[in-house]
């Protein structure tokens, strides 16, 4: 694999490396469904309210909004390498509490570390690999990013499925100690060693990502020193807010779209949601989690083939149509007019047809773009926004989630999330430009002369905005 171009098996490696914590996320996030079945069950070592479930659930976004902006922060102080790797201490503490838990508010702190450490992973994660990925294979690789996610929300989900609270917490904790050892293998981010001034170490970081000839890497060496170069003053709140402006606009309805989509509801509350479709909850719910992990092929080959905007524009036609005929399905079950097996695999079967279209487009392509559309010196003020919106948005739609149930029914929601789905697929057309194949100074480039679309369309002036 050494002989592959632009040394992928490299990059490929160091990307599913520093993608681990995402896996980590990914595990915590999706303990909440089979922990919900142990309450029920009475096999918790805690038992919960229907008011203490809901915290439980919603305080991991508490964490992931208090420290996505500090997140984003650090990632320029200290480094994406070292900003990733206290996710482990972090995430291995929560286990450890979630563990020996015996009353509520251990495990209301652990959902608190445990969103913490998302906050970092989301941000960090996705940077670090947008920065080392070859221009050919950078909307590829996020598919290892958005595919170790998927494995964590599954791995919970199996497991919680087939063995018990306690074995479910030990194998979360299993998960800090691996990637904390693999974690010393990989180098710091050449952008950020270039950023800070060390030209040297970011060469040595590029030729470990790399397996090209000399003229290819110094062509490389110099588009991240050009790209470093246009960036050298360190980026304040101002540049993000004036200069990128606009790709700050469209990165962030990006990101708020993610969630009200119904994507966080569908994942924190799987067995609730898939209850009635003549499955056990746990088991709906692994169903559920392998239609996550098998959406992320589809986007990986496809994305460097068609770009950005196509896979988006599907993901919220087929997204869309999804939550319609789920709505339809509920209202029938709220009216009690049918509860045929046949409709438990019909509901199913559309729940797992909206998290499939979610993960073609609406979850990966906000991975891809976060990085692109903003110079080195913003980018991590730039995600840090968009985590903080992402969990933002993602606390209240699972807070909303219960009470729109109670006062309205199931379907409202998925009516809701239908409708904004369908307006996210508006936006995207007209709004979000096309950055396949382009290198970070390109996109750049593109931005400051108001090219949208690649200019496949007539252009539109960013100042409107």
């Amino acid at each position: 694999m050494s002989t592959l171009p632009d040394g992928i098996c490299k990059q490929l490696f160091a990307c599913f490396i520093v993608s681990m914590p995402l896996l980590m996320a990914g595990t915590t996030l999706g303990w909440s469904s089979p922990m919900m079945e142990y309450t029920l069950k009475g096999t918790a070592p805690v038992h919960l309210t229907s008011d203490q479930e809901s915290w439980m659930v919603t305080l991991i976004d508490v964490g992931n909004v208090l420290l996505s902006l500090p997140a984003g922060i650090m990632m320029d102080r200290i480094g994406r390498k070292l900003s990733v790797y206290l996710t482990v201490p972090i995430t291995l503490a929560g286990w450890i509490l979630i563990l020996t838990a015996r009353q509520p508010w251990h495990l209301y702190v652990a959902r608190f570390l445990h969103g913490s450490a998302m906050a970092i992973s989301l941000i960090v994660s996705p940077s670090y690999v947008g920065e080392m990925a070859s221009i050919s294979v950078r909307g590829s690789l996020a598919l290892v990013v958005e595919l170790t996610y998927a494995s964590g929300l599954l791995l919970s989900y199996v497991v919680g499925w087939l063995s018990d609270y306690e074995t479910l917490a030990i194998v979360g904790a299993i998960i800090p100690v691996i990637t904390g050892l693999l974690m010393v293998s990989i180098p710091e981010s050449p952008y950020f060693l270039m950023m800070v001034g060390k030209p040297e170490e970011a060469a040595r970081s590029l030729r470990k990502l790399r397996n090209c000839g000399d003229e290819e890497f110094e062509e490389e060496l110099e588009i991240v020193r050009l790209s470093v170069t246009e960036d050298k003053c360190k980026g304040k709140l101002t540049d993000l807010l004036h200069r990128d402006r606009a790709p700050l606009i469209i990165v962030l309805t990006l990101a708020a779209l993610q969630m009200a989509c119904g994507a966080s509801v569908m994942e924190a509350y799987a067995s609730s949601v898939l209850y009635g479709t003549g499955l056990s909850p746990n088991a709906s719910a692994v169903i559920f989690g392998l239609f996550i992990v098998v959406a992320c092929v589809p986007f990986a080959l496809t994305v460097d083939k068609y770009g950005r905007r196509p896979l988006f524009m599907a993901s919220c036609v087929g997204t869309t149509l999804c939550h319609v005929f789920i709505a339809v399905l509920l209202s029938q079950d709220d009216a009690e007019s049918t509860s045929s097996s046949l409709d438990g695999w019909l509901l199913l079967a559309s729940v797992c047809g909206a998290e499939f279209f979610i993960n073609i487009g609406l979850m990966p392509v906000l991975s891809v773009v976060q990085c692109e559309y903003f110079p080195s010196d913003t980018r991590g003020l730039a995600n840090s926004a968009v985590v903080f919106t992402i969990t933002f948005t993602s606390t209240i739609m699972l807070k909303i989630y219960q009470p729109v149930t109670d006062a309205y029914g199931k379907r409202a929601n998925f009516v809701g999330y239908a409708v904004i789905t369908f307006l996210g697929g508006l936006f995207c057309y007209f709004w979000v430009p096309e950055t396949k194949g382009k290198s970070f100074l390109q996109i750049q480039t593109d931005f400051e002369t108001y090219a949208w679309r690649n200019g496949k369309t007539r252009r539109r002036n960013y100042e409107r905005i």
